[in-house]
């Protein structure tokens, strides 16, 4: 099989993509000093949108030192996780628009489209709170920091595994 259809499969190796994740992560602290990690790209999206519309939240300490309202290498590579990933699934002819995409969802908790977004943003906000505390989102945690073998991001993905498994038990009941 040829660069060019391996690169159009709907899945790959995960060992494959493992290790090609390995060497972005790898190239972004070689090349720009800078580890990967994605939360902090959108907190500082919440701080550019606090700022604009004069909200009075933009003025406290964590927006205006800690996350200030600039373009900084987090959004950008916010952006490119988001481009990259519209590219792939035009590449590979995967590209849906879904509202409601998972039968198994809707037969254990119904066909409201409302519900999963709600519960979707919900679990967004608790992700993204939970990551501030953390001090890092998933990619920050588990793959920067395994990567530094710090022992939060090695805590972090022990403890990512354990409540996702916990989490599928909760919500469909059986072995997924």
């Amino acid at each position: 099989m040829s660069f060019t259809e391996t690169m159009k499969e709907k899945t790959w190796s995960p060992w494959a993509a493992g290790f090609l994740l390995g060497v972005t992560a790898i190239a972004s602290y070689v090349l720009v000093d800078k580890t990967i990690g994605s939360s902090g790209g959108l907190e500082s999206i919440d701080s550019m949108l606090l700022k604009t519309f004069h909200s009075n939240l933009a003025n406290s300490m964590y927006f205006k030192f800690q996350m200030p309202p600039v373009l900084s290498f987090q959004i950008i590579l916010f952006i490119g996780m988001l481009l990259g990933a519209l590219v792939s699934s035009l590449w590979s002819h995967d590209f849906k628009v879904r509202l409601m995409p998972d039968q198994l969802w809707t037969q254990n908790y119904g066909p409201s489209k409302l519900k999963r977004w709600a519960l979707i943003f919900i679990g967004g906000m608790i992700i993204e709170y939970a990551a501030g505390i953390a001090g890092g989102c998933t990619s920050g945690l588990a793959i920067s920091g395994t990567m530094q073998l710090s022992p939060a991001g090695l805590l972090f993905i022990v403890g990512l595994f354990v409540s996702g498994i916990i989490t599928t038990k909760l919500l469909y009941g059986r072995d997924y």
